[in-house]
C-alpha cells in the first residue's frame, strides 16, 4: 500500500478546485457582429458591455432567435441595447410580434445568452404574446395567446464588416 503524503491531497485537492472554477466562467465577448443560424436567427452588435442593433436604418434592431411560433418576421428586440455582466446577458422586456407588418402587437421576450467563449454564446429564449400570427393573404393576427416555449440556441461572433442584419445567414433554425 502506497503512503500518501498531505502535499498529494492538498495538490490534488487545488487541481479540483481550479478545473471546477473554470467551467463556470463566462468569456468576454469579441466587438463586432454576432449571428445564430437560420431565418429566424439572431443578429446583434457587441460593443464594449452592450449589445446594440444591427443592420442599418430604417431596420436597426437588436434581433433576438425564434422559431416564429409566436412572432411572423424577424424577432426585433424594442430595447435600444442591451447590458452585458460578467459575460452574459438577460432581457426580460418587449418585443415586436411583426416588427414589418404590425408593429402595435408587442409580446414578452425572455432572452439570455452567456458568452462561452470570446467567439460563441448560448443560452435561451422565450416569448409570450397575446396574439397569434395567421398567415395568409393578407396576414393577420387572432387574439389567442401564444407561448414559444423556452427553446435554446447558440450565436457566434461573425467575420466581415458587419453592415447588414445577418438575419436569415447560416442553415438551421435558432
Amino acid at each position: 500500500m502506497r503512503v500518501r503524503r498531505p502535499i498529494d491531497f492538498i495538490a490534488g485537492a487545488a487541481v479540483l478546485g481550479l478545473t471546477a472554477g473554470t467551467t463556470a466562467l463566462a468569456a468576454t465577448p469579441t466587438a463586432g457582429m454576432w449571428t445564430s443560424p437560420g431565418e429566424g436567427g439572431a443578429a446583434f452588435t457587441v460593443k464594449g458591455s452592450s449589445i446594440l442593433p444591427a443592420g442599418q436604418a430604417p431596420r436597426r434592431y437588436i434581433y433576438a432567435p425564434s422559431n416564429f411560433r409566436c412572432n411572423s418576421a424577424n424577432m426585433a428586440v424594442k430595447a435600444a441595447s442591451i447590458k452585458i455582466s460578467g459575460g452574459a446577458f438577460k432581457y426580460d422586456g418587449p418585443a415586436y410580434v411583426d416588427v414589418s407588418r404590425a408593429k402595435k402587437y408587442i409580446g414578452r421576450l425572455v432572452w439570455s445568452g452567456k458568452f462561452t467563449t470570446a467567439t460563441t454564446v448560448k443560452g435561451s429564449y422565450r416569448l409570450r404574446s397575446k396574439v397569434t400570427p395567421v398567415p395568409g393573404t393578407p396576414f393577420t393576427f387572432k387574439s389567442k395567446s401564444c407561448d414559444s416555449g423556452v427553446r435554446a440556441w447558440t450565436g457566434t461572433r461573425t467575420q466581415g464588416a458587419g453592415t447588414g442584419t445577418g438575419v436569415g445567414v447560416g442553415v438551421g433554425v435558432g
